[in-house]
């Protein structure tokens, strides 16, 4: 699967986020970048009821979404002011009262929280919808953003640009520019590709090539796909710049492993024409199918292919022992599960001793086994001893004293007491 959000390839059958830059991805490949599809994927994952345990909700949306710290802020605020609970304990209730609640909500977090109005209305929206709580809006408390604008007072990188997204749709391009501008000023890349286009069209009133080919540099730096292919198009024709094949086709490939449809045509052509790489018709269908994980075909002499960072599951690891002190054990359990998998020792051991004792899942003697073989053949010396008790009491495995020996001998020679003591008791 190709992420949505850096363009790179992961192995979805292992897990459902990009390892490059940990963005979560739904059944259908698409990337959850909006804080309901957030929650609705944890719910979906671990149940309604697990938004009515705060710390154990903030935990997991910390963990599976580590670098919306915005929308956490969110969601965490909104956690403490009752949400959650609120809606969910009326979501059978007739749709009247279910939006009567919400709007309660909504007030309660503008009013006595300040948050705005508008970004207060999708945050209940968000929570309701996860809670399984159908709940709409009037517009008034949904505060469109025509009555927004006519504030003045909207400081928020973020919300600026939607009010200039909100313009645009509108052709009302003056009003679309001025925010856009407010916005990209703060080093907002999407603001900042939009002035861009505006000053490349003369859109808002104005027509500026040197000003539409900064814009889209700056985007560019922030990353943003489309304003890549357009820095990349200024070099191919020399707009604004000299000609640069060389930066021109690093620029498109780097705009296509975004994602950006038009890069995507350009990489292809190049290898189906053989222009900055090798003629290779099987690789351009496979770029025009978006099937990017061929890395076989990248040829780029301008940049290197990136490298995985490597998730070696401490983090998750360190989340399971956070839910054990709050006496969790299903989340402990839950944890140690997936950092055991992504190969972290003292996880694979901890997720055994789960399963051996049916703390916070199920008892499974067979896969307990299994896990402490894991840790053990990873030099785990608790894992060694545990493989030991199973063998000496015959638990899922044939009782052999000799076999028990030699998983003690060997966890008592690394320090092991415990293994020491019942090795001396076997002699």
């Amino acid at each position: 699967m190709v992420c949505e959000r850096c363009g790179r390839a992961f192995d979805e059958t292992r897990q459902d986020y990009c390892k490059y830059c940990r963005t979560v991805h739904n059944a259908n490949g698409k990337a959850i970048r909006d804080l309901k599809g957030m929650l609705c994927y944890l719910t979906g994952k671990f149940g309604a009821e697990m938004l009515l345990d705060r710390k154990r909700a903030d935990a997991l949306f910390a963990d599976f979404f580590p670098k919306e710290e915005a929308l956490r802020k969110q969601f965490f605020v909104a956690l403490y002011d009752g949400c959650a609970q609120k809606l969910y304990s009326v979501r059978e209730k007739p749709f009247e009262v279910r939006c009567a609640a919400a709007t309660k909500l909504v007030k309660s977090l503008r009013d006595e929280i300040g948050i705005k109005g508008r970004t207060a209305a999708e945050i209940v929206e968000a929570v309701g919808c996860a809670a399984g709580c159908e709940i709409s809006f009037k517009k008034s408390e949904a505060l469109p953003a025509s009555e927004t604008e006519s504030r003045k007072n909207v400081t928020d990188a973020a919300e600026q640009y939607s009010l200039g997204r909100h313009f645009d749709r509108l052709r009302d391009y003056e009003k679309a520019l001025y925010w856009f501008e407010s916005s990209a000023l703060q080093d907002f890349g999407e603001a900042e590709c939009y002035m861009g286009l505006y000053r490349l069209e003369g859109r808002g009133g104005i027509l500026n090539i040197e000003q539409a080919r900064e814009w889209f540099v700056r985007a560019a730096e922030n990353g943003v796909a489309q304003a890549e292919y357009y820095v990349g198009y200024f070099y191919a024709e020399g707009i604004a710049c000299e000609p640069d094949e060389d930066k021109a086709y690093e620029f498109f490939l780097k705009s296509a492993k975004g994602g950006c449809e038009e890069a995507i045509e350009m990489i292809a052509l190049c290898y189906e024409n053989g222009v900055h790489v090798k003629q290779n018709k099987d690789a351009a269908k496979k770029w025009r199918k978006h099937e990017l994980s061929h890395e076989a075909y990248f040829e780029e002499p301008a940049a290197e292919v990136p490298k995985a960072e490597t998730d070696d599951g401490e983090a998750l690891y360190q989340s399971a022992r956070r839910c054990l002190a709050e006496k969790d054990y299903e989340g402990a359990a839950l944890f140690y599960k997936r950092a055991a998998e992504l190969g972290h020792i003292r996880a694979q051991c901890s997720y055994g001793k789960c399963l051996y004792t049916g703390n916070g899942v199920a008892k499974d003697p067979a896969e307990a086994f299994r896990y402490f073989k894991m840790a053990a053949d990873g030099n785990s010396n608790i894992a060694r001893y545990n493989l030991g008790v199973m063998y000496l009491k015959g638990v899922y495995v044939p009782k052999d004293v000799d076999k028990a020996r030699e998983y003690f001998s060997i966890a008592a020679a690394n320090g092991h007491e415990e293994a020491a003591k019942i090795l001396k008791k076997l002699k």
